[in-house]
C-alpha cells in the first residue's frame, strides 16, 4: 500500500497534541472545554487514575457491571427535591402561567455544567461531514453510521444510507436500505464516495443482532473496496490500539498498520487520531497513553485512478 499523509508544516505541537491554524478558533476551544470537562473529576477518579492497576480493575467492573446499575437514591432525591423547588419559586412569579399537577413533566439530570456529548463521535462526525461536503459527490454511500451525519448529509447530495438496522424515516435525498455490508448491490469499482464511521470494529461479535463470525470484518472491508470506484473516497473509523483485541461482543481494537493492510489497493490520504477530544499526529503516537481512554483513528483512503 502507498502511504501518503496530509501534514501542516505549519502546526503548532504541544505535548504530542496538533492544533492546526484554522481549527483555533472553532475546534480546539471546544476540545479545551471538553478536555477539561468543565466539572473536576471526583477525589476517587483522581486516585484511580494515579495508579494504573486500580483503574483498570475499574474500568473491567464498569463495563461487566454497568447493564445492572441504577440510579444513585440520594442523587435521585436531591434532583426532584431542586425540581419542586424550582416548580414553586416559578408558581410565585407574577407572569407565571397555571400549571397543573397532571402536567408536570420532570426532567431532573440535565442541569449539568457541560453539554453531554460522546467525543469520538463528535469528532468522526464532524471530520467526514466536512471531507464529503468539500467533495460533493452526487451519490454518497453510507454504511452504519449515525442517523444524524447521514441525515446531514442528505440536505445537500443523495445519500444511500446501508444498515443491518435501517433507518425507519423518510427525507428528501436519503435512501435508507436494509443491507449487509458483506454483500453489497453495487458493480466493482462503481461507488463514488462511501463511508463507514466506527462500525467495522463491530461486525461478527454479535451485538446489534448480526451471527458470530471471527472473519466478517475483513470480509467487510475486502467489499467496500471492491465497490470504490477509481478516485473514489473512503472514510472509516476505527479504535486503534498498540495490540489487536476483541472486547467481547463491544467492540474489536486493531493496531493501525493491520487495520490499513485490510485495504491493500487504496491509498492513504489522511489519518488522524483522537484520544478523549485531543488530536495526536501519527509521530506521535508512541506519546499516547491507550490504558486511559479510547483512541479512535479518522482515516480517508482512495483508490487511485485507472
Amino acid at each position: 500500500m502507498d502511504f501518503v499523509f496530509n501534514t501542516n508544516e505549519n502546526a503548532e505541537r504541544v505535548s504530542g497534541l496538533v492544533v492546526t491554524p484554522h481549527t483555533i478558533d472553532g475546534k480546539v476551544a471546544l476540545t479545551n472545554m471538553q478536555i477539561g470537562r468543565m466539572e473536576p473529576p471526583s477525589h476517587y477518579k483522581v486516585y484511580l487514575r494515579r495508579n494504573l492497576r486500580l483503574y483498570k480493575a475499574a474500568r473491567w467492573l464498569y463495563r461487566v457491571l454497568a447493564p445492572f446499575s441504577f440510579p444513585n437514591p440520594v442523587t435521585v432525591i436531591r434532583e426532584y427535591y431542586a425540581f419542586f423547588k424550582d416548580l414553586r419559586s416559578y408558581r410565585l412569579l407574577a407572569s407565571a402561567e397555571s400549571i397543573n399537577w397532571t402536567d408536570l413533566y420532570p426532567y431532573v439530570s440535565d442541569k449539568t455544567a457541560g453539554t453531554p456529548i460522546n467525543l469520538s463521535y463528535f469528532y468522526q462526525d464532524t471530520w467526514a461531514a466536512g471531507k464529503i461536503f468539500a467533495a460533493h459527490p452526487k451519490l454518497h454511500l453510507d454504511i452504519g453510521s449515525t442517523a444524524l451525519l447521514v441525515g446531514i448529509l442528505a440536505r445537500f447530495t443523495r445519500v444511500c444510507s446501508f444498515d443491518i438496522r435501517p433507518l425507519m424515516v423518510k427525507l428528501d435525498g436519503l435512501d435508507p436500505c436494509s443491507g449487509s455490508i458483506l454483500a453489497l448491490p453495487f458493480k466493482d469499482h462503481s461507488v463514488e464516495s462511501l463511508s463507514s464511521l466506527c462500525v467495522l470494529e463491530h461486525i461478527g461479535l454479535g451485538r446489534y443482532g448480526d451471527s458470530l463470525e471471527p472473519r466478517w470484518t475483513d470480509l467487510a472491508a475486502a467489499e467496500m473496496q471492491r465497490v470504490l470506484g477509481p478516485n473514489g473516497d473512503l472514510y472509516v473509523s476505527v479504535p486503534i490500539e498498540l495490540s489487536s483485541k476483541v472486547y467481547f461482543n463491544a467492540h474489536r481494537a486493531f493496531t493501525l498498520d493491520g487495520f490499513l493492510k485490510k485495504f491493500p489497493e487504496l491509498t492513504l490520504v489522511e489519518c488522524r487520531l483522537t484520544q478523549n477530544g485531543r488530536e495526536y499526529s501519527l509521530e506521535a503516537i508512541k506519546d499516547i497513553d491507550f490504558s486511559r481512554h479510547e483512541v479512535v483513528a479518522l482515516l480517508h483512503l482512495r483508490r487511485p485512478p485507472e
